[in-house]
């Protein structure tokens, strides 16, 4: 037991070593030696556990992709709450615009922008593995409001991009940009809950019917603390149990 908790804590280090190298090498300029030297392990060591350094680099884009913990899952969980598509709606708004802002992993970013100069080799086939199932999520929240004449669109993929081609490009230049006044010039002095609260009434807007009312909907006060809190452990990492546990809770307050 021991030696396993000390494989894979080394296992561990050498994926946090290569994340870092990747992000300000790309996979090209990256060197396992420097990687093993961040690690404190030895280079062979390296190869005993991914064989290469394509199979490395493809596992820290998985994780960059991935997500860790309960927020991997948090589109499985709101498909089993008994929410209105509105309701729902915000919920996914929520999380996505909140990780998206306090969550932000520069390296993350860069790893991306590198592997986006450096020919898209592993690009196309993560966006369609992770983040295609996510969007589609969204996707049929969107669909069951129109279904339910809630939304009304001729374009629900569209709409979908609406909301997440926004927070990226923001996310994106907020990275690039990184306090300088340009950054001003561009989005103007708003803070996070401005962004949240402009990308809420985009969807909605956007989604709203013809001759008939979409207001941004209100959730039950509890279940809104509860929601933060989620959130906090999302962004902290901490043990999937306890975010498991907070889903649990708000199943509970919306069954009441």
């Amino acid at each position: 037991m021991k030696h396993d908790m000390t494989s894979n804590r080394a296992r561990e280090r050498i994926i946090v070593a290569a994340k870092k190298e990747f992000s300000r090498k790309g996979f090209g300029g990256a060197r396992m030696s420097v990687i093993a030297g961040r690690a404190s392990v030895n280079k062979a060591l390296i190869y005993y556990y991914f064989k290469g350094k394509d199979a490395l680099y493809l596992e820290v884009l998985k994780r960059i992709f991935s997500g860790t913990g309960a927020a991997a899952h948090i589109p499985e969980v709101v498909g089993r709450w008994v929410l209105t598509p509105s309701q729902k709606l915000y919920i996914c708004i929520y999380f996505i615009v909140n990780i998206f802002l306090r969550a932000t992993d520069p390296d993350a970013l860069r790893i991306i922008f590198w592997e986006i100069a450096e020919g898209r080799r592993n690009l196309d086939s993560l966006m369609m593995e992770y983040n295609v199932p996510r969007q589609k999520v969204l996707e049929g929240v969107v669909r069951e409001g129109i279904d339910k004449k809630e939304f009304e669109t001729r374009y629900p993929l569209l709409s979908v991009m609406n909301i997440i081609s926004f927070i990226t490009l923001y996310l994106i230049n907020r990275q690039i940009y990184n306090g300088r006044s340009v950054f001003l010039e561009i989005y103007g002095n708003v803070d996070e809950k401005d962004v949240f609260e402009f990308i809420l009434e985009l969807a909605y807007k956007s989604l709203k019917p013809r001759d008939k009312r979409l207001e941004i909907p209100d959730l039950p006060g509890n279940l809104k603390i509860l929601l933060e809190e989620l959130l906090a452990m999302l962004i902290e990492k901490k043990d999937e149990g306890a975010n498991e546990e907070v889903f649990k809770r708000v199943e509970q307050i919306l069954k009441s």
